[in-house]
């Protein structure tokens, strides 16, 4: 996956196959993990080196863009199953507490971070901008201004 190279004082430098290693992060990304995870696999570059080339390549930043859309998606779908999941019969008192409370926190981080990887779809704005720029305002209130003065 990496080909060794030295530098001009002979010190070796790792070079990533882009056609390779890029197309694994990003589905690993958007299957719903993080950069940082996905850099984690052997023959993967540091999380510095990646977001440096991310920088530098546009391409790359577009699909890393979008797989982080598709995490949000994932982080989404996963709330169902997490929420669905049954509290085990056999926990009581504190136990069961406990489940639940650990349960909760897995879903607001899931809530949280698909609202911040997607605010259009899972963020908690709502956006009431007009953006219809066929509608005069100054229009509508000359011709109101007028129909009562026709009256």
């Amino acid at each position: 996956m990496t080909k060794q190279q030295t530098d001009n004082t002979g010190k070796f430098l790792a070079v990533y196959d882009h056609d390779t290693i890029w197309p694994k992060i990003i589905e690993t990304i958007a299957s719903g993990r993080s950069l940082a995870s996905a850099l984690r696999e052997p023959g993967m570059p540091s999380y510095a080196r990646a977001k440096q080339i991310l920088r530098d390549n546009a391409e790359l930043r577009y699909l890393y863009e979008q797989a982080k859309i598709d995490r949000a998606d994932a982080l989404a779908d996963d709330l169902i199953d997490l929420v669905s999941q049954p509290i085990p019969d056999e926990l009581e008192g504190g136990a069961r507490s406990a489940f639940v409370q650990h349960l909760r926190l897995q879903a607001d981080v899931r809530k949280w971070l698909a609202a911040r990887l997607h605010a259009v779809a899972y963020g908690d704005r709502l956006d009431v901008s007009v953006t219809n720029t066929h509608i005069s305002i100054t229009q509508a209130l000359k011709d109101a201004e007028q129909r009562i003065i026709d009256m």
